[in-house]
């Protein structure tokens, strides 16, 4: 992984976490959104930011298929779960 990579991926997770705090914080009373799409925005978010960790930091992108399916199925399969409890 090339420094310039490591920088832009860091910006693009410190901006997906400065997106998720605005929705959070200033969308919260339901005034732009209802509190459902709030959630599922928060958690796509959650799971670019997994795809993020999992490929670039720790650099699963060229490891075996298992390892890199396995970590983006927790990535991905936990938040789906987090949503559909809070939606039922």
């Amino acid at each position: 992984m090339t420094k310039m990579n490591a920088t832009i991926s860091l910006i693009v997770l410190m901006s997906l976490t400065l997106t998720s705090v605005f929705i959070g914080f200033f969308m919260s009373d339901g005034i732009l959104l209802n509190n459902g799409l709030e959630i599922w925005l928060i958690l796509i978010t959650i799971i670019i930011k997994g795809q993020q960790i999992v490929d670039i930091f720790m650099e699963l992108k060229c490891a075996p298929r298992l390892w890199r399916a396995l970590l983006l199925s927790y990535v991905i399969i936990i938040p789906i779960i987090i949503g559909l409890i809070y939606w039922v």
